[in-house]
């Protein structure tokens, strides 16, 4: 008899993943696939749909397969914003525009002018928002934008793919810019400013809620069965703090993945945030989550390895920056390499390194990066602080969760322990915690993220390692003043 099991299947920026749980939380399979969205001259980044559906559709296969299990359900987390636009026989019309591409600035304020004037109030419509997006496909594409009939984010075409209904969740809706605020309908406003029929839209659901059976072709070559369920999952960023058990006050989850996210939650509806933190409604329906995140962290790391160690693998370049001591010999970087969201937005904002000499070697350029990530880290959870939402705890999640080196380099710049997950890849494990909820196997989604998650590892401060850092994180922070214009708290 096949052990039963449960699927989580995380679609982040540079690739897919997917990971089948037992009905207690091991981890029975897990397959990867890496793919590399296109960068334009002008500083466009898409991506063909297909890849994406055939990376997601073979790490399903491999996993399943793998596993050998019987999989009771699935569902999917996923970045925000990236959609593709379909014509009336399901054909994408384009590549899928990916969540981080910042095209549509003017769009973006267009669309913030509109509804303000129309409503009275500002929407939280900025130029990642998928909205915005369309608005500039109107304008530069009309010519195939006119035979637009559907716009899917990630989660809702391959939920369209998989079971035929397109259903969206409400976290990763919220992203889209299309939403009425504190709810989880579309806004008409933004809707009649963008000139966007609602009927092109998904249907929303709450994070774990069923949305139907597989459909069989579709099961068939995904590996799975006609019986697996699908379940609405959530963004990533909310997978994942789902996996690393963040399911109360005062736990961070961090996220090194393409992004540095933090996410930590509060029974109380948050107000008057400042504009580097976002919040909303957490996938447990008793708590909102406050947001802060910079853009580019997996992404910097990537460029940095394929530009200067094109051979080496991540555990060689590991050990390189191994070898260099704390502060890396006075080499100062700014991990910014395309703007800014947290702590203060700047979309002027770029990468430098400071204090370059003859002496310094690539490994220090490497070692600066992760340290610049990591002062990255604790200006975030000091906004965070400033503004009532203090840690006291800090999970790490995400691919640079595999790197003991950045991880008790987090512990020393923030001066807090550093849990390490038994499972790393925690958005993954969180879509598993809600197919396992939806599909009745616990009460709630909180319920299943206490019974799932384990600590492999923890890393404390070291001290004369920590007493170096504040003198680089003060001279971090200068430096961003100093190239930002920006005014330090």
């Amino acid at each position: 008899m096949k052990t039963e099991a449960y699927l989580g299947l995380d679609i982040g920026g540079t690739g897919v993943k997917a990971g089948v749980f037992s009905r207690d939380g091991r981890l029975l399979a897990f397959g990867r696939r890496s793919f590399e969205p296109t960068v334009s001259r002008e500083g466009h980044v898409d991506i063909s749909i297909d890849t994406i559906h055939e990376s997601a559709r073979e790490v399903v296969r491999e996993a399943a397969g793998e596993s050998g299990a019987k999989i009771l359900a699935m569902a999917v987390s996923s970045q925000g914003e990236t959609f593709v636009s379909l014509d009336e026989n399901d054909r994408p019309l384009h590549d899928a525009i990916m969540w981080y591409d910042s095209r549509a600035v003017r769009q973006a304020g267009e669309l913030c002018n509109a509804v303000q004037s129309a409503t009275g109030r500002k929407p939280p419509i900025d130029a990642v928002a998928t909205v915005s997006k369309i608005k500039w496909l109107f304008e530069n594409r009309p010519e195939i934008m006119k035979k637009a009939r559907r716009f899917l984010l990630l989660p809702d075409y391959i939920s369209y793919r998989l079971a035929g209904l397109a259903v969206i969740d409400t976290n990763t809706a919220a992203s889209t810019g299309l939403l009425t605020p504190d709810d989880n309908e579309y806004d008409p406003a933004v809707l009649k400013a963008g000139g966007i029929d609602v009927s092109r839209l998904s249907t929303i659901l709450i994070p774990g809620t069923p949305i139907g059976k597989i459909k069989p072709p579709a099961a068939e070559n995904w590996g799975l069965s006609a019986e697996t369920l699908l379940v609405a999952g959530t963004n990533d960023q909310y997978a994942g703090a789902l996996g690393a058990g963040n399911c109360r006050t005062g736990i961070l989850s961090e996220t090194s993945g393409t992004c540095l996210a933090l996410v930590t939650l509060t029974k109380k509806r948050p107000l008057g945030l400042p504009e580097g933190l976002l919040s909303g409604k957490f996938p447990l329906p008793s708590h909102w989550f406050i947001l802060a995140y910079s853009k580019t962290a997996g992404l910097v790391l990537d460029w940095f390895r394929r530009e200067f160690f094109p051979s080496a693998s991540w555990k060689d370049m590991e050990q390189s920056a191994l070898a260099v001591s704390p502060g890396s010999n006075d080499l100062l970087a700014l991990p910014h390499f395309d703007g800014t969201i947290s702590p203060v937005p700047n979309q002027s904002a770029r990468g430098a390194f400071c204090n370059l000499t003859l002496r310094h070697t690539r490994a220090d350029m490497f070692r600066a990066l992760l340290e610049s990530l990591a002062y990255s880290l604790r200006e975030n959870i000091e906004l965070m602080a400033r503004n009532g939402y203090p840690v006291d705890v800090i999970r790490s999640i995400g691919g640079g969760a595999q790197n003991n080196l950045w991880l008790q380099i987090k512990a020393d710049v923030t001066g807090m322990s550093i849990e390490k997950p038994v499972v790393a890849e925690a958005a993954v494990l969180g879509a598993a915690m809600l197919a396992a909820s939806g599909n009745g196997e616990f009460k709630s989604p909180a319920e299943s993220s206490e019974r799932f998650y384990k600590t492999e590892r923890v890393f404390t401060p070291n001290k004369d390692c920590a007493q170096i850092y504040r003198t680089h994180f003060e001279n971090y922070l200068g430096l961003k003043a100093r190239l930002y214009g920006e005014q330090r708290a």
